[in-house]
């Protein structure tokens, strides 16, 4: 087990246990919408994973409730943890630029999935990225 991210890293700066829920709580309400949960972590918190998919519940409530503070790669998919070990370094030093002052709600996690989305489909796809014409690189016949 790799621990992935940890409440305590974030308390210091973030100032309360609310706050510092935000960057990690909102990284992992984007795995859970994407399907990147074990399957035995997903079953260990099915209630509370529906119901942040229903958004009854806020991604750092989720994230405090269903991890207690703590994520780790063993409650990811294999895919799941891949992109965690490739990208959430990058995704906690730019969050945490933002997220502290901000508030736990769907507005905020609305505004950091597109770029979460981005990052793990281009890694997906290999690296490679979509051109501005709209086609990825493999396209350019068209």
């Amino acid at each position: 087990m790799h621990i992935i991210d940890d409440i305590d890293a974030h308390i210091g700066a973030a100032g309360s246990i609310d706050r510092a829920a935000l960057v990690p709580g909102m990284y992992f309400a984007w795995c859970v919408n994407l399907q990147l949960l074990a399957p035995q972590f997903e079953a260990a918190h099915e209630r509370e994973a529906l119901r942040l998919r229903y958004r009854e519940l806020t991604p750092a409530a989720f994230f405090l409730k269903a991890t207690g503070g703590r994520i780790s790669d063993d409650m990811l998919t294999e895919r799941g943890s891949r992109f965690a070990a490739h990208h959430y370094a990058v995704y906690r030093d730019e969050a945490v630029l933002t997220l502290y002052g901000a508030k736990d709600d769907w507005g905020t996690y609305d505004s950091i999935s597109p770029a979460l989305t981005k990052a793990y489909y281009t890694l997906a796809d290999g690296g490679h990225t979509v051109s501005k014409t709209g086609r990825h690189w493999w396209q350019g016949w068209r």
